[in-house]
């Protein structure tokens, strides 16, 4: 029988319990109905080991937020909330090439000693306003060897004005790079657990840092013990 892998995971936000589970793509692409009993039918694509393949071990991850911004006047404006959820949520990257970020503050981490996780995959099977009018910029990095939460970086189409998320609808995709299958385990984010949260980010983004690679990165973490037993002791 093959081992599973244990990955732990939260939403680092005031409306964290809001948060749902990242659920399989698989899952929910298959309910729509995409599928056929017939091998050979043209319809048959859920007997394709490529795709099914594509589709391993990738999670949907859905926002707890509704919010928009529109860009007016060569600056963003939103209707919602407030300034300072503004400022805490959206970080213009460059207004003039239609990026940002938006803080969704979603953390995975594992006690394997190394797993491979891509996030912000574009939810490429998804109808919202995300898939439509957002271009989601990817990245990686090992879960196993680094504890810090994931913000949406994005280009917004040139077609579009406005950034539109809804409550519950899926802004991006994250694949852990593993043949084994993952069990998915809560936690609630504790003062404890944001001290280590603010020591990694502190880490790299201080300009005193000669990082170049994540290979440097993971050198200096240390606390993976700490953070385990912490998770351990707020699991939901």
């Amino acid at each position: 029988m093959v081992k599973p892998i244990t990955v732990y995971w939260a939403c680092w936000e005031d409306t964290w319990m809001r948060a749902s589970k990242p659920e399989l793509v698989s899952k929910r692409f298959y309910s729509k109905g995409i599928k056929d009993t017939e091998l050979r039918s043209n319809m048959g694509i859920n007997f394709c080991p490529a795709f099914n393949r594509s589709l391993k071990n990738l999670y949907a991850v859905k926002s707890v937020y509704d919010y928009s911004f529109t860009i007016e006047n060569n600056r963003c404006v939103s209707e919602l909330y407030d300034q300072k959820f503004f400022d805490t949520h959206v970080l213009i990257r460059s207004l003039e090439k239609r990026l940002f970020s938006f803080n969704n503050k979603y953390l995975f981490f594992t006690d394997e000693k190394s797993l491979e996780m891509t996030a912000l995959l574009h939810p490429t099977f998804e109808e919202n306003a995300i898939a439509e009018r957002c271009m989601p910029i990817s990245g990686s990095f090992d879960i196993g060897k680094w504890f810090r939460p994931l913000e949406f970086p994005f280009v917004l189409k040139k077609e579009f004005d406005k950034f539109i998320l809804n409550d519950q609808d899926v802004m991006y995709y994250v694949r852990f790079h593993t043949d084994q299958p993952i069990v998915l385990k809560q936690f609630f984010v504790s003062d404890r657990l944001v001290q280590f949260i603010n020591g990694t980010l502190a880490t790299t983004h201080s300009k005193l840092s000669k990082l170049g690679t994540l290979d440097d990165i993971y050198a200096l973490f240390k606390p993976k013990n700490l953070i385990l037993r912490e998770i351990n002791q707020n699991l939901l």
